[in-house]
């Protein structure tokens, strides 16, 4: 793996206080003060010290792949071997779903990820990047997360998500996706989907929303930019046999959604119309990592610094996840069957004390002890499951909180 994930073969050939793996466990424990704050605490019982330019220099021979290979491996390893893993009739349900986040100014994040102008007197530069995810909404795991140039298409990065995911899934997915050549590659790739469908944009959902059917079948042919969109990704442009189904929302409104999944047997109608609320864990997945790790209070001002803390907080959202689901299981399910109402992790609190978790690596005689620490802990900031709490949506611009790296503390 050094081979693979060094910028450079002259590069981690000496052993340092700083060395490969040293250098992975630190970053995806790092936290959000200041980077000589955090090295101290690292490093804290041994002889070695570290400068944060020292740090700087090091960083830039590491790969940002290397947290996306990582990540890869353990939610490999979580499903050939965890027990309980949770599907929807034989399916893992995927959520795909797409954001954006601003990044710190450098020429080299300009040039890399994008920009926009803001419509102020000076013209502000703004650098964006464009993010995406295949979340596994049942067990909470991100399978595949993407970052990209802020102007890449969000249908781009979905193509992306499909060559990681396996056969049989089912993938949910918001109106923005219900392009004709998307569904066609998802079963190309002999995958399942359902999708919210723009009902003025679609001919065919527009006629069964003025309907009163509940449920319809469809075949659904590709137009001109469709065929050329399919013909430039090696997709047929052939009829799709698709089934349209209505949902009421709270507030009296109806949505029309679009599936794959055709067998009224197997899928009932009111089956589906609950499928795709499903769909909400991946937004709940952002606000984690935007808001709780926040995401983009970044650690550097390059390209590789920038996707370093992308991949590596997608590994450490992961690792959170699978340890407190595993290691909480049991304590949870008692707690919540000795009390009236039912309870769930703080996510907030896991991915916070995992970092203990990740610093135990170096000390496996405590090992079993941090980890019980750790289970105890989340068992006693278990939050209640409130259902059908709703909160009214205001359409406002609220100034979100800016990270200034000169003065963390």
């Amino acid at each position: 793996m050094l081979k693979t994930f060094r910028t450079e073969s002259r590069f981690f050939t000496r052993v340092r206080g700083l060395s490969f793996s040293s250098l992975i466990y630190f970053l995806l424990q790092l936290g959000k003060s200041s980077c000589q704050q955090e090295l101290d605490k690292f490093f804290k019982g041994s002889d070695a010290t570290y400068s944060k330019g020292a740090l700087s220099q090091h960083r830039l021979k590491l790969k940002p792949e290397v947290f996306s290979h990582l990540n890869i491996l353990q939610v490999q390893y979580y499903y050939q071997n965890a027990s309980g893993i949770k599907r929807w009739k034989g399916h893992r349900l995927i959520a795909i779903d797409g954001s954006t986040i601003q990044l710190p100014y450098s020429k080299d994040l300009v040039k890399n990820f994008g920009h926009f102008e803001t419509k102020t007197e000076n013209g502000r530069k703004v650098v964006m990047a464009r993010i995406s995810q295949a979340y596994d909404s049942l067990n909470e795991i991100s399978v595949d997360a993407q970052i990209d140039h802020y102007r890449t298409s969000e249908l781009e990065l979905f193509s992306r998500h499909l060559q990681t995911l396996e056969k049989n899934d089912l993938i949910i997915a918001d109106r923005g996706y219900s392009a004709y050549w998307i569904m066609a590659l998802v079963l190309e790739q002999q995958k399942h989907f359902l999708i919210r469908v723009k009902a003025n944009r679609w001919k065919l959902a527009k006629e069964f929303l003025n309907s009163s059917l509940s449920e319809q079948y469809v075949e659904v042919s590709p137009c001109n930019e469709a065929i050329k969109r399919c013909r430039e990704r090696g997709i047929s442009p052939k009829k799709l046999k698709l089934r349209l189904v209505r949902v009421r929302i709270e507030n009296g409104e109806d949505h029309v959604l679009i599936t794959s999944l055709t067998n009224q047997k197997q899928y009932p109608v009111c089956e589906i119309m609950n499928l795709y609320i499903k769909r909400w864990p991946v937004e709940e997945s952002f606000k984690l990592l935007k808001v709780r790790a926040q995401l983009e209070n970044m650690s550097g001002k390059s390209m590789i610094t920038v996707k370093q803390d992308f991949y590596r907080i997608i590994m450490r959202a992961n690792l959170s996840s699978i340890l407190s689901r595993k290691l909480t299981s049991k304590g949870k399910s008692k707690i919540s069957k000795s009390r009236k109402r039912n309870y769930q992790l703080n996510r907030t609190q896991a991915y916070r004390k995992v970092k203990d978790i990740i610093l135990a690596f170096f000390t496996p005689n405590i090992w079993d002890e941090i980890l019980m620490d750790f289970a105890s802990q989340l068992l006693n900031q278990l939050e209640i499951v409130r259902k059908g709490r709703y909160n009214t949506r205001f359409k406002r611009y609220s100034g979100k909180p800016v990270a200034f790296s000169a003065y963390k503390p």
